[in-house]
């Protein structure tokens, strides 16, 4: 091989591992007060259960963090003396939540004891590095003023933290009008750090749209309590209103919710019908806590298809989760819980 192709080949590997180093983040820090011995964390916030990507230990007061990730994500900077203590020091935690890019990081602050407990950015206390994370910042400023997601969004059409927030407002199935989804589907024009979350974006937006307010209830597959097959759609009555209640026995805040339905189901029972929904696969658990808890209402239970497209097409992360549909079957309200059902059934049927 000649000297010019060898020269090349030298090139191109400097090119790709140069490509390779943009690809990491380096989240660094330098802070007085932060003395040797301190752990560093960063963790996962987007998705439960959270992990832990990479950890390190305060040495010579500095810190550093490397890694990588597929995309910009939000995480938590944990720091923590726990393991470290001094005779009649306090333990102290720090939770910070960060946007991580691939990268390079730096926390700015005056001192240690300046990193709020769970704070983004304070006056005396941010992390900077790319454009997500200045975004990011930004948008918590705004938040510090009284500035909600949508002026954000409004302002910055393309920024993958208009994004992360659009997708926020879209989770949870007949939450927004479809005027609402519209309007927001043309207020974010795209995410160029982020190009995946933004097809995730697109995507929810036309559930969004099948799942608005006003709209008739999503077809999900069930089982009936003596395991005939059926759909949600078709055991949806017309001429009452209808509170749909998705639960699952192993759910404590879904079980609790259970005397307070029905003491209106009882209550209303000329005006309304209240259906279950059970995300539950112990059939057995299922139905001895129906007769334990004297949940007499028509109760049904996810088959395997209808769980999954709950999931997905409702955009929830679980149960409990309750619907109201008007007397013509549409969805009119999303209530998170018993008090405000119970509000909402009383002005319905007042």
């Amino acid at each position: 091989m000649n000297k010019i192709g060898l020269i090349l080949l030298f090139l191109i590997f400097l090119c790709a591992n140069s490509s390779a180093q943009e690809k990491e983040f380096v989240i660094r820090g330098q802070l007085p007060g932060m003395r040797d011995s301190i752990v560093v964390s960063l963790l996962t916030a987007e998705e439960l259960p959270t992990t832990t990507i990479c950890e390190t230990v305060v040495k010579d007061g500095c810190f550093e963090l490397r890694g990588r990730v597929k995309g910009p994500m939000l995480c938590t900077l944990i720091t923590t003396n726990i393991g470290s203590l001094t005779e009649g020091e306090k333990i102290r935690w720090t939770y910070t939540p960060v946007f991580v890019d691939n990268v390079e990081m730096r926390v700015q602050t005056s001192h240690y004891d300046s990193i709020p407990l769970d704070a983004p950015i304070t006056s005396d206390f941010k992390i900077i590095g790319g454009r997500v994370q200045a975004d990011f910042n930004e948008y918590n400023l705004w938040k510090l003023q009284g500035r909600g997601g949508k002026d954000f969004i409004l302002a910055h059409p393309s920024s993958a933290i208009s994004v992360y927030l659009g997708n926020k407002m879209l989770r949870i199935g007949y939450n927004l009008t479809r005027g609402e989804v519209e309007e927001l589907e043309k207020a974010i024009v795209g995410a160029p750090d982020d190009p995946e979350r933004f097809a995730t974006f697109r995507r929810n937006c036309t559930l969004a749209k099948l799942t608005a307010k006003g709209y008739p209830i999503v077809n999900l597959a069930l089982n009936d309590i003596n395991g005939n097959a059926c759909e949600l759609s078709e055991v949806i009555p017309t001429g009452k209103y209808v509170l749909v209640d998705f639960w699952a026995t192993w759910c404590g805040p879904c079980v609790a919710a259970i005397p307070g339905i029905k003491e209106l189901a009882e209550r209303f029972s000329e005006d309304l019908v209240v259906i279950g929904v059970s995300c539950d696969t112990d059939l057995s658990a299922w139905k001895a806590a129906i007769e334990k808890k004297q949940a007499t209402w028509a109760q049904y239970v996810f088959t395997k298809q209808g769980y999954k497209d709950f999931l997905e097409k409702y955009q929830v992360g679980g149960v409990p989760y309750f619907l109201i549909l008007d007397k013509e079957g549409r969805v009119i309200s999303n209530p998170k819980h018993v008090e405000e059902i119970k509000q909402e059934v009383e002005c319905l049927c007042k």
